[in-house]
């Protein structure tokens, strides 16, 4: 799917469509350049999800990780530190510490995983909905999203379907 020059009020309904198909244990990537609205999509789909209190959603910058208990739960992910230069395997071994597998497994009901910054995962699942954010034209925002399993593919059929396309 790709969309071009959105303003606000288009990705943030891109963001609640996508929420919408969502049924958790999907794992969605956020990428793109600070400032491109990566947390502005996740709080915009947050509230399809049955989040407690979406709008507790923030950047999780410097957390790295947070949960976000709800009918579907939310693990929102940020990267971004863990790209920072630093010794050798610092990055892979903070990443790690992250333990990600077993936060998701003490969830009580599968969760939506949801990573900005992607590119800084040592090893990124095989089957994730992959969204690329750019700056568009003015104060626009272009977007890209493909699957790279049977899963994502499912949700972004469905999300192409919710939009439209």
């Amino acid at each position: 799917m790709q969309r071009r020059n959105l303003d606000e009020a288009g990705s943030m309904a891109l963001a609640r469509a996508l929420g919408g198909v969502l049924a958790g244990g999907e794992v969605v990537f956020l990428f793109g350049p600070l400032g491109a609205g990566k947390t502005t999509f996740v709080r915009a789909l947050a509230p399809a999800l049955g989040l407690d209190a979406p709008e507790r959603v923030c950047s999780p910058t410097f957390t790295v990780c947070m949960v976000h208990p709800g009918r579907i739960p939310l693990v929102h992910v940020d990267l971004y530190r863990l790209g920072e230069a630093g010794p050798a395997g610092a990055a892979s071994a903070a990443f790690e510490a992250l333990d990600l597998d077993a936060l998701l497994e003490d969830l009580t009901v599968p969760a939506v995983l949801v990573v900005e910054w992607p590119e800084h995962h040592p090893d990124p699942p095989e089957d994730r909905l992959e969204i690329r954010l750019a700056y568009g034209d003015a104060d626009g925002r272009d977007l890209a999203a493909r699957a790279t399993g049977p899963t994502a593919a499912a949700r972004l059929a469905a999300w192409e379907k919710a939009v439209g396309s």
